[in-house]
């Protein structure tokens, strides 16, 4: 295997409410979405670094591209430092860019990815390989040969690799080293879909270094989603909820679901208006936990969607088209009226007002 064979390896562990957070998160994106993790050059192993290059250079940086695996880790703090207990990788994905902010142990790393495939848990106990890498307790960034495909979940079965992995996260690592416990909602987003049912692809904007949707105006889409609780305490009732700007989207542009069952699945229409111009907007998805479950501090989800919408172009020429044959069958008729004599009028008419009733119907039946 060579070094570029190497995958790239990122923790996010339960030092913080965020970072477990920010693993909850990684399991409900679609597949396709972008997440960011940074950490501190310190925190990087010696390899790893020396490949990273200096913002503003990443567009050469040979990282580019590489398979990403992201992995919660629980740790528990030491007189010594940190002692990390359990590693459970959760996801793969690609890496579109990664840099660093100077050459120090206090400057920071930026890595974003998409996130894409699940782990596949078969019974494996992945601690004990992760174990076996030297870099076990020294790093939270590094390259190594820890996995390879045959962990990768089939596309197909990624809600079954997703519950299994929810399943597989023990609520007592679920908590933070001063003994704070938390209680997590999973959620398994598909995102948005087209008319047909089919998932969009999210682009990516290099400028921001966030995936964003692109829809059409008039277009019909749906955005679907799943819950689920661990089976060890019974779930409590929580609240969903989906806004988007009201002057973008014809539909409701707050969509609230109260539920209390162990799993659930939902899907709501998302309609685009016709607009005047291109337009970028979001929608956000939240999911709202109790404060306190069983004496445990929630983990709520939130997830925000920029989305650009498009106009459809063919639909102003036809728009414009109309009024343009308007004119033709009112100005042919009006001509009539003032020169007599002239005897093609009525086919001119004829055909102004025929087109003009083709492009509105035309326009009738793209609009729905």
């Amino acid at each position: 295997m060579t070094n570029n064979d190497k995958w790239l390896y990122l923790m996010s562990s339960n030092a913080t409410k965020e970072y477990i957070l920010d693993i909850l998160e990684v399991l409900a994106m679609p597949s396709g979405c972008v997440q960011h993790f940074r950490y501190q050059l310190r925190w990087l192993d010696k390899e790893l670094r020396s490949k990273l290059p200096v913002e503003g250079q990443s567009q050469t940086s040979e990282l580019k591209n590489r398979s990403v695996v992201i992995c919660y880790l629980y740790q528990v703090k030491t007189y010594s430092g940190w002692e990390w207990v359990a590693v459970y990788p959760i996801r793969l994905g690609i890496l579109i860019d990664a840099y660093r902010t100077g050459d120090k142990d206090e400057d920071v790393s930026h890595f974003y990815f998409k996130v894409n495939n699940y782990v596949s848990y078969n019974g494996q106990d992945f601690t004990k390989t992760f174990k076996e890498c030297v870099k076990w307790g020294k790093f939270y960034a590094f390259l190594d040969t820890i996995l390879n495909d045959t962990h990768i979940a089939n596309g197909k079965n990624s809600k079954s690799a997703f519950h299994t992995i929810c399943n597989s996260l023990p609520f007592e690592h679920l908590k933070s080293p001063k003994g704070n416990e938390y209680f997590p909602i999973y959620c398994f987003v598909d995102g948005l879909k087209d008319k047909k049912g089919e998932p969009l692809v999210p682009k990516y904007d290099p400028l921001t270094h966030k995936s964003f949707y692109e829809i059409a105006e008039g277009g019909h889409y749906s955005f679907a989603f799943s819950t689920s609780f661990t089976p060890v305490l019974p779930p409590p009732q929580y609240k969903i909820k989906l806004v988007s700007d009201k002057n973008v989207f014809s539909t409701p542009y707050i969509y609230k679901l109260i539920a209390s069952s162990r799993y659930d699945e939902e899907s709501w229409a998302i309609v685009s208006r016709l607009l005047e111009r291109d337009i970028w907007t979001s929608l956000s998805f939240e999911i709202q936990l109790p404060d306190k479950v069983d004496n445990k501090e929630s983990l709520n989800i939130r997830l925000i969607f920029p989305i650009r919408v498009k106009r459809k172009i063919l639909y102003r020429v036809i728009d414009v088209a109309s009024d343009i044959c308007l004119v033709i069958g009112t100005g042919a008729t009006a001509l009539k009226a003032a020169v007599p004599q002239i005897t093609w009028w009525l086919w001119a008419a004829i055909f102004g007002y025929l087109a003009f009733a083709i492009c509105k119907l035309l326009i009738k039946f793209w609009r729905g």
